[in-house]
Order: C-alpha cells, then sequence, then structure tokens
C-alpha cells in the first residue's frame, strides 16, 4: 500500500509545480490459442494433448506534460490468463506492475514494478508478436519440467529462461536511463529486495530479500546498407549470482536477423547452491544460476504479415539440464485491432537432477489477437 500512496503523492506534486497538461492513455491486448502438442510418453497421462490458453494485458498512464516538454507519468498495467492446461512458471495467472516515470531532456528516470535497466536496453533475436523467444510461451504447450512451478508451492527454475537478464524480474526498483547521444544511451537500476513472482529468486530460497544491481549500454547506428542495434548488460545479485549479456539485431528492407547471449555465475561469497533450507525445497533447485543460454533468429515483414524462425538454448554449467527450442511462427494483421497466429514449434527439455526424464515434443498454434 505505501507504493501505491508514494506514487501518488508525487503525481500530485508534479501537477502543481508549473503550467502545462495533463496525458493519458488506455491500451490493451488479449490473445485466445488454441494448440496441440505431443509430449514424451511419460507426460501422457499428465497432460493432454488439446490446449486452449487464453490472455490478456492493459496497459495505463496518466500524468502531467509541463511547458518544457518534462513529462511525469504514473503506469498502472495488467496480465491475466486461464485455460492453461499446462502450468509453467513465464508469469503465474495474473499480474501487475505499478511505477512512476519523469522524462526529460536529461534522461529518463523510473521507480516502481518495472524490469531492470539492462532488460529494457536489451536486444536479441526477433519475436513475432506474442510468440516470443525469450521465456518462450511455447512451454504452455509442450511442458518444461525445468521452469515449472511444483505442486502448487515450488517455483522451480533450473535453466536459464532468458538471454536478457531477468533475476529480479519486476520487483520494485528505481532506474535511470540517460539521453541518447550518437546512438549510444546507458542505464543503471537498484533493487532493495529482488525477490519477484516472475523472476528467477524461489521464494524459499535462503537468499530472497536481497539487494541487486544492474547496468547497460545500447548502441543503435544506421549505415548505408543496413540499420544496427546492439546492448550489453551486467547484473550483481548480493549473494546470489552475477551475470553478463549481449545482443545484436540487424535490419535490412523487411530482414531482421538477431540474437543474444547471457552468461551467469557464482563466486565463493554467494551462497551454496545446494543447501536445502526446508521440505519444499527441492534440490539443487537454484543451479541455473551457473549457466548461459543463447537465442539467434531472422524474420521478415512485409506489410500486414510477419514471418520469423528462431532458436533458444540454455544449459545449466553444473547439472546435465537443457533446453532446447525452435519455433516458426507467423503473424497476419487484418488492421490495427485484429490479428491471427499461425505457430509451429519442437521443444527438447532435458530434465533435472532428481532424478526426472525430462520432455520433448512437437506443438501446433493458431491464434486470435484483438488490441485496442
Amino acid at each position: 500500500m505505501k507504493k501505491y500512496v508514494l506514487l501518488c503523492g508525487l503525481m500530485c506534486v508534479a501537477s502543481t509545480a508549473n503550467a502545462g497538461e495533463w496525458i493519458y492513455d488506455v491500451s490493451g491486448v488479449a490473445n485466445g490459442l488454441y494448440g496441440y502438442s505431443d509430449y514424451a510418453k511419460r507426460y501422457k497421462a499428465q497432460h493432454k494433448h488439446h490446449h486452449t490458453p487464453i490472455s490478456g494485458e492493459i496497459y495505463t498512464y496518466a500524468g502531467y506534460r509541463f511547458e518544457n516538454g518534462t513529462e511525469f507519468k504514473i503506469g498502472l498495467d495488467g496480465q491475466a490468463a486461464d485455460g492453461k492446461e499446462v502450468e509453467d512458471y513465464n508469469h503465474g495467472t495474473w499480474g501487475e506492475n505499478l511505477y512512476a516515470t519523469i522524462v526529460s531532456d536529461y534522461g529518463e528516470f523510473n521507480v516502481g514494478q518495472v524490469y531492470n535497466a539492462a532488460y529494457q536496453l536489451a536486444v536479441g533475436a526477433p519475436s513475432v508478436g506474442y510468440f516470443r523467444v525469450n521465456n518462450s510461451p511455447i512451454t504452455d504447450f509442450v511442458a518444461n519440467p525445468n521452469w515449472q512451478r511444483r505442486h502448487h508451492k515450488i517455483a522451480s527454475y533450473r535453466t536459464l529462461n532468458s538471454t536478457y537478464l531477468n533475476t529480479d524480474a519486476d520487483a520494485l526498483k528505481a532506474s535511470y536511463i540517460t539521453p541518447q547521444w550518437h546512438g549510444v544511451k546507458a542505464a543503471f537500476s537498484y533493487t532493495p529486495d529482488s525477490y519477484s513472482e516472475a523472476g528467477l529468486i524461489n521464494r524459499k530460497s535462503r537468499y530472497d530479500n536481497r539487494s541487486s544491481y544492474a547496468g547497460g549500454v545500447y548502441y543503435n547506428g544506421v549505415f548505408e546498407w543496413f540499420e544496427m542495434e546492439s546492448s550489453l548488460g551486467y547484473a550483481y545479485n548480493r549473494k546470489n549470482n552475477q551475470e553478463a549479456s549481449a545482443g545484436l539485431s540487424l535490419y535490412r528492407k523487411g530482414w531482421t536477423l538477431g540474437g543474444s547471449y547471457r552468461q551467469s555465475w557464482t563466486t565463493g561469497t554467494d551462497y551454496a547452491l545446494n543447501e536445502r533450507t526446508n521440505d519444499e525445497q527441492p534440490f539443487f533447485y537454484d543451479g541455473y544460476r551457473e549457466g548461459r543460454a543463447f537465442n539467434i533468429g531472422v524474420s521478415y515483414e512485409i506489410g500486414p504479415f510477419k514471418t520469423g524462425v528462431s532458436y533458444f538454448g540454455a544449459y545449466a554449467k553444473k547439472t546435465d539440464n537443457k533446453d532446447k527450442i525452435f519455433s516458426w511462427a507467423n503473424r497476419f494483421a487484418f488492421n490495427k485491432y485484429v490479428a491471427i497466429y499461425l505457430t509451429g514449434a519442437y521443444a527438447e527439455y532435458k530434465g533435472t537432477t532428481d532424478g526426472e526424464d525430462g520432455n520433448k515434443g512437437y506443438a501446433a498454434v493458431a491464434g486470435l489477437e484483438l488490441s485496442f
């Protein structure tokens, strides 16, 4: 409750500081999907082949624009999902993000439930609308035992789920992004408590409620034959691990080729990897802390149609856990309000160190997207 009162108070102060105008916006997107999945034999009795998940997101903000162009905004976003036959640990079934943003000639400052600075500036393999390459929704159709919530209690990541630095996820934090200068901008974030439902830190871990720091650099350049984006990121998660990432994307005449890489590691001052603090914590559940992930993909967009192929891989250093996801996603927009999807994917997951065999299979997914 305190964070809501603080943000509202800041907005009231800002509105009396200078002449200007009020600004606001509301937008959203909803997706309804149907997919057929083929599982490894050991999963056939646990999961259905047919899945019909639905999800929706809404984005709102209200604020004030001063005469000098400076903007102060408070944003509130919401997410909801239902009908998942396979419950993975992407973002849960609902969530909300509250944050305040100041945009001026001196850069952008935000405080609230946002992703860290390195994540905000990151680039990598192109996504096709709903079908992201990182934190892939394909796991809703071909279950990944390395990313699942277990028995409605244990949230377990055995491998990295993204090449972007998202260990602290959307936990409450403060971030600053510099103005862009010759195509370059930098950013820094501080997270006082890195535990978040959408992050990689387990509620049952002995290192929850620990601070996290992240920084990133972004570059955009337009050359004679192509446009380039690139990024570098670093995060220090206190008593947990350190991480670094790099990404590159090239664009020319509707074609985009991109990829990114992430490495995580621990030092002697971090907590032990596999010490169990209670019965609900699985053995070696935080093995992801020393691992790597990478993605690569290419997409083509012409008018209302976009298609793309991508590969995501993740490997845990001190275990045999591995994830491999291939996908081919297509999106056709009838107008700015309605679009359809058709996607095929193959996923192969090597399971956890406690004896599970992992999973693999194909998925074919069709869907409808409504935007406003």
